[in-house]
C-alpha cells in the first residue's frame, strides 16, 4: 500500500470568517459618525449662540435701552449743580448727554457731556439770559429753562439728532447738531414762542396767550402758517407722525395736523407721542379713561384705558397697543379691537420685546404677557411689602429697582430676558436713596439730591 501524504492542519476556532469585517475594521468605518455628530452639535451652539448674541446687540441698539449692565454698578461721576439739567433731561447721544448749561457769568450753551467721564466734549455758545423771568414752563423731561432764557428741546432733522433752542428772549432759533455742536441753523423768528418742537423738516412754535396758543409752522426757509388754538394755562407740546399736539394736561388739548387743521381736542385730557402716532388721552375722576389714536390721513381709534408708552419696542408687534386702568387690556390700534384683558394693571411704562409685554405691578416684579393673546409666560412674584419701578433693560437682561420703606436702600432685581428663569441682585453703591434712568444710563441720587451717573 502506498503511502499517503497527510498535511497538518490546525484548527483555530476563534478566527473569524474570511468574509466577515474584523471588530477593528468595523470601528474603521464608523469612527467618523460620532465625530461627525460632535461637530454638528458645536457648530449648531455656536450658530445658536451667534444668533442670540446678534439679536441681544439688536435689542441694545435700540432707542430706550440701556449701556450694558454687570453684576455689579460703579459710580462714574457726580453731575454737579450746573449740569443738573443737561442729565436730568435724559437725552443721551453717542455716549454723552446733550443739553444747556448755564455758566456763571450768565451765559448758556448747548453741551455734551461725556457720559462716562462727566466731561465736555463740545459747547456751542447760545447768548446771554434775555430780560424777564417768568415761571419755570412745564416741558416733560425737556430741559427745562426760565422764560427769557435759552430753551432748548431735542429732536431729528434729516435722520440727525438735534438740540433746539429759542434764544434771545425767544426771539431767535438755533438748532444744533447734537453729535458734533456744529450750528446747523440760526434765525430770528417771526414771533416771540414759548415752546418749540422739531418733527423732520418742520419746527414748531407755540406762544401762551392766556389759556390760548398760537402754533407757527416752519419749513427749512419760511413760515408755513399760523393758527390760535385753545390750549390751558401749562401748555406742552407733542409732535409725531405728522401730527402736532399742544395743550395742558387736565385742562385742553389740541391736535393739529401738519398743515394746520384741527383733527381732535379734548378738554380733560393729555398727549403723548407713540411711534408714528399721537395718543389723546381722556381722563375720568375715578382714574379710569379712554384713548384717541390718531394718525395723519386716518379715522381716530378708540380704546378702553389710558394708553401706555413703551420704553422700548423692537417692532415684534406692530399695531398693537397696551393701555392701563383698572385692568391692563391689549388692542388692535388699526381697529380698536380688544385683543386680551389682565386683571392686575401694569405700573408705568413697559418693554415690547420678542412679541411679549414686560411690565411690573403690585403683584409681580416683572410680568411677561404675549402681546397678541394675553398668555402669561413669566413671573416674578414680590416680596411683601415691596413696590417695584418700571423695568428697563440693556438687550440680555431685564432690570427693575425694588423699594422698600421710605428709608430702605434700593434694591436692583436682574432677569434673564431669555426665558431661563434666572434672576440676582445687581450690586449697586452704598447711600443710594433713588434710581433712573436717563438716557442710556442708570442715574442714582442720595439723600442730598447729588446725582450720580453709573456704570
Amino acid at each position: 500500500m502506498g503511502r499517503t501524504a497527510v498535511s497538518q492542519v490546525e484548527l483555530l476556532e476563534d478566527e473569524p470568517v474570511g468574509d466577515e469585517p474584523r471588530p477593528r475594521s468595523r470601528w474603521r468605518r464608523w469612527w467618523p459618525v460620532p465625530v461627525v455628530l460632535a461637530l454638528l452639535a458645536v457648530g449648531l451652539q455656536t450658530g445658536l449662540d451667534a444668533r442670540a448674541r446678534a439679536h441681544d446687540e439688536r435689542i441694545a441698539s435700540l432707542p430706550g435701552t440701556l449701556a450694558p449692565v454687570g453684576e455689579a454698578l460703579t459710580v462714574q461721576w457726580k453731575v454737579s449743580p450746573d449740569d443738573y439739567g443737561v442729565v436730568s433731561a435724559g437725552y443721551e447721544v453717542d455716549g454723552a448727554y446733550v443739553g444747556m448749561r448755564r455758566a456763571a457769568d450768565e451765559t448758556f450753551a448747548a453741551v455734551a457731556l461725556d457720559a462716562g467721564t462727566g466731561l465736555a466734549r463740545w459747547s456751542t455758545g447760545l447768548g446771554p439770559r434775555g430780560e424777564g423771568e417768568g415761571a419755570p414752563i412745564d416741558a416733560g423731561n425737556f430741559t427745562i429753562g426760565l422764560m427769557g432764557s435759552p430753551y432748548c428741546v431735542p429732536g431729528g432733522a434729516a435722520d440727525v439728532p438735534v438740540l433746539a433752542c429759542l434764544v434771545d428772549s425767544h426771539r431767535g432759533l438755533v438748532v444744533v447738531d447734537a453729535t458734533s455742536g456744529t450750528v446747523l441753523r440760526r434765525e430770528d423768528l417771526p414771533t416771540k414762542a414759548d415752546l418749540l418742537a422739531v418733527d423732520g423738516g418742520t419746527t414748531y412754535l407755540a406762544r401762551s396767550t392766556g389759556t390760548d396758543c398760537e402754533v407757527t409752522a416752519l419749513g427749512a426757509t419760511s413760515v408755513l402758517w399760523t393758527t390760535t388754538v385753545a390750549c390751558g394755562g401749562r401748555p406742552e407740546l407733542v409732535v409725531a407722525g405728522g401730527l402736532v399736539a399742544v395743550g395742558s394736561t387736565r385742562e385742553h388739548v389740541t391736535v393739529l395736523t401738519s398743515s394746520g387743521e384741527i383733527v381732535e381736542e379734548s378738554d380733560d385730557g393729555a398727549a403723548a407721542a407713540l411711534g408714528d402716532r399721537i395718543a389723546l388721552f381722556d381722563l375720568a375722576g375715578d382714574g379710569t379713561g379712554t384713548s384717541r389714536l390718531l394718525s395723519a390721513g386716518a379715522e381716530p381709534v378708540a380704546v378702553d384705558g389710558i394708553v401706555m408708552v413703551p420704553r422700548v419696542d423692537d417692532g415684534s408687534a406692530p399695531d398693537v397697543v397696551v393701555t392701563s386702568d383698572r385692568t391692563t387690556r391689549g388692542f388692535d390700534a388699526r381697529t380698536g379691537k380688544k385683543l386680551w384683558e389682565a386683571p392686575d394693571p401694569l405700573s408705568g411704562i413697559y418693554l415690547l420685546r420678542d412679541g411679549d409685554v414686560v411690565g411690573s405691578s403690585d403683584q409681580d416684579a416683572l410680568v411677561t404677557i404675549d402681546a397678541r393673546s394675553g398668555a402669561v409666560h413669566h413671573r416674578a412674584a414680590l416680596r411683601p411689602d415691596t413696590l417695584p419701578s418700571s423695568p428697563v433693560t440693556d438687550g440680555p437682561t431685564y432690570l427693575t429697582m425694588l423699594r422698600g420703606a421710605p428709608s430702605d436702600a434700593p434694591r436692583l432685581l436682574a432677569v434673564s430676558a431669555d426665558g431661563d428663569d434666572r434672576s440676582w441682585d445687581v450690586q449697586l453703591p452704598g447711600g443710594l436713596l433713588g434710581l433712573i434712568q436717563l438716557g442710556r444710563h442708570l442715574v442714582g441720587s442720595d439723600r442730598g439730591g447729588t446725582l450720580m451717573v453709573l456704570g
